[in-house]
């Protein structure tokens, strides 16, 4: 495995792999691989602009709160330009995350759209 987390009994787990263990690669690995993000948040507006590292401190500490018990939940890219940040994840349950706790700590406007069937999400937040 690229990330060193383990499958067993049904979960991914972050552990040392038992003796004789198979070597997999893990989803979100796999996701990172392929860029093929499940989610992806798009914060924009003047007040992102202006407090963006603040914003992006937010995102990656609950990207490791989460990523402690949920190994396939994990930040694959953050993409900032003029008209606002992209970040992409490898899971929903982490984009809804960050999402819900930008939109509780800075307020402002959030949208979730799942297109694709719900194979894919996207979260937009703006103030």
């Amino acid at each position: 495995p690229v990330c060193g987390a383990v499958y067993l009994k049904g979960r991914w787990l972050w552990r040392s792999p038992p003796p004789g263990a198979t070597s997999l690669i893990c989803s979100a690995c796999q996701r990172a691989a392929d860029q093929m993000p499940a989610a992806r948040i798009h914060l924009s507006g003047d007040f992102e602009a202006a407090h963006r590292e603040e914003i992006l401190t937010l995102a990656r500490h609950r990207e490791a709160d989460l990523r402690a018990d949920h190994p396939m939940e994990r930040i694959m890219a953050v993409e900032s330009t003029s008209s606002g940040t992209d970040i992409l994840t490898t899971g929903f349950h982490l984009a809804r995350d960050i999402g819900h706790a930008i939109h509780h700590a800075f307020h402002g406007h959030l949208t979730f759209d799942y297109g694709n069937a719900e194979t894919e999400l996207h979260v937009k937040w703006s103030r």
